[in-house]
């Protein structure tokens, strides 16, 4: 991975984070150096981010977009939530959502028993049935049927990874084998967090399974960056940015209603 002498904000330029970003996705591990948190930062990852996703939108909107269409027969539909309010929709889009999925895929990259733990709880609730659609919606959902058994299942899994992490010799070997294989680690997180937003689709069958790695693509993007800014730039940072990301169909939302 490229690395800085001057690990200042002002050395961090647009540039450099798309080939830093570039060449972690090629050998992603864990950093000699990372940066403090910086509003300065934040924006030119934010800018950085922003390129990255129009060009995938060009190839979503020309390629996958029209393979989708054709093996689904139809424009999928996503899952329709009550009109809960302008607050609950920017809490839940700009702060549960970025702060629970970030804990979920993101906190845990940097091994520990206490965030692995958190993170694997709330990643098997995430992927317990339409769990992805909670977290933003979640000043709405306590009263959904079967959310407290996610709940409780998240919680089951979360604290008996910590007792078995917490173990010396499991910790040890885990560690070990997290940084050696980190790569695998990202790549399987960050797919994971990506190909968990097809439970936002109305209809879940096999086509639409099947299809998932391009229905999902834009998440997937987020996952791999995020997962990226939360190795190099913080845990704080990678939540900024999942804001940053959910605000612009936030702001699109808004201006139709």
């Amino acid at each position: 991975m490229l690395q800085v002498d001057s690990m200042d904000e002002n050395s961090t330029t647009i540039q450099f984070i798309l080939r830093d970003f570039w060449g972690f996705l090629i050998r992603p591990g864990y950093p000699e150096h990372t940066y403090s948190f910086s509003l300065l930062i934040a924006f030119k990852l934010f800018i950085g981010f922003f390129i990255i996703r129009v060009l995938g939108i060009i190839l979503e909107m020309n390629g996958f977009h029209p393979l989708v269409l054709y093996f689904t027969g139809h424009e999928l539909q996503k899952q329709q939530h009550p009109d809960f309010g302008i607050i609950p929709l920017l809490i839940g889009a700009l702060l549960s959502a970025p702060l629970l999925e970030e804990t979920a895929y993101r906190w845990g990259l940097q091994f520990s028993p206490v965030r692995t733990a958190v993170s694997l709880g709330l990643i098997v609730f995430y992927w317990l049935p339409y769990g992805g659609t909670y977290s933003t919606t979640i000043t709405r959902v306590l009263a959904a049927p079967g959310f407290y058994l996610m709940v409780g299942m998240a919680v089951v899994t979360g604290l008996t990874t910590y007792a078995l992490l917490r173990i010396p010799y499991f910790e040890h070997k885990v560690g070990h084998w997290w940084k050696r294989n980190f790569g695998w680690v990202f790549y399987v997180s960050s797919l994971s967090f990506g190909l968990m937003h097809i439970f936002n689709v109305r209809e879940i069958n096999p086509t639409v399974v099947s299809l998932a790695f391009l229905i999902t693509f834009q998440q997937i993007l987020l996952g791999l960056f995020n997962g990226y800014v939360r190795m190099r730039f913080g845990f704080a940072q990678a939540i900024v940015q999942h804001a940053l990301f959910n605000l612009v169909p936030v702001v699109i939302q808004l201006s139709q209603a």
